[in-house]
């Protein structure tokens, strides 16, 4: 998982990357600092490598694009990213919740005692180390639905399919619909290593809750009497995949 760090004031940035390593390697953290802090670059950067990463971005950036604005450009990018802002000013949070940014973390500048920014810094990669294995660890997918972050059991899960045009996907579930802002191929990734998700052209299916194919009329059917009209293509992958998990 990479670390960005964007801070413009050159002490303030070499000070943070110093206590960031120091924490790394205090809680072997399996984070790495990422060279690269112009933000243009940065978003370029980001593009090279599997979501989610770990942002510390400054608030207050002298720049012709606001911290904030920045950090709405890096959401669109990596939408499970974890986001820590650094601010001398906490009324600045405000404005943040009114962005629905949804950090993860805050790292407030004590210019007077760099030890409390550490203890900050510290607080906030326990955190994301806390969720990353949690998350990694437990049958729960997470996800965002505008400021808020949903938790569903992956059984709940019947399937994802894109919408057409956009950076959407619609999450059907046994228990209501849901709207998500991503790619379909990154919850394809984040789901990977769980063979009872079965992805083809813009569906990803749990075949756990797959009753039975009609590969004759292209009709997969799942728990609840869900049904999803699909194409050849779609169909004979997933009957596959459903066969090979199934097998005695």
């Amino acid at each position: 998982m990479q670390i960005f760090i964007v801070e413009d004031q050159v002490v303030q940035r070499d000070k943070l990357i110093e206590m960031a390593n120091e924490l790394i390697s205090e809680h072997d953290y399996p984070f790495e600092l990422n060279p690269v802090t112009e933000p243009v670059a940065i978003l370029n950067e980001i593009k090279k490598f599997d979501p989610p990463n770990i942002y510390f971005l400054d608030i207050d950036l002298q720049s012709h694009k606001s911290g904030i604005d920045f950090a709405l450009e890096i959401r669109e990018l990596d939408v499970h990213g974890y986001i820590i802002f650094i601010t001398s000013l906490t009324d600045k949070l405000y404005e943040i919740v009114e962005q629905y940014i949804t950090p993860a973390a805050y790292v407030i500048k004590h210019e007077s005692n760099i030890l409390l920014s550490k203890s900050d810094i510290a607080f906030a990669l326990q955190s994301v180390s806390g969720r990353e294995k949690l998350r990694e660890s437990t049958d729960i997918y997470t996800f965002m639905v505008g400021a808020d972050e949903e938790r569903l059991p992956y059984d709940d899960i019947l399937y994802f399919e894109t919408i057409p045009r956009t950076k959407k996907i619609t999450l059907y579930t046994r228990n209501g619909i849901y709207t998500i802002v991503d790619f379909l191929k990154n919850v394809k990734e984040s789901l990977s290593g769980h063979s009872q998700f079965s992805g083809v052209n813009s569906y990803l299916v749990n075949l756990n809750n797959v009753v039975s194919i009609d590969r004759k009329n292209g009709v997969i059917i799942l728990v609840d009497d869900i049904k999803i009209h699909a194409g050849r293509r779609v169909i004979n992958t997933i009957y596959k995949q459903f066969q090979e998990l199934n097998r005695p």
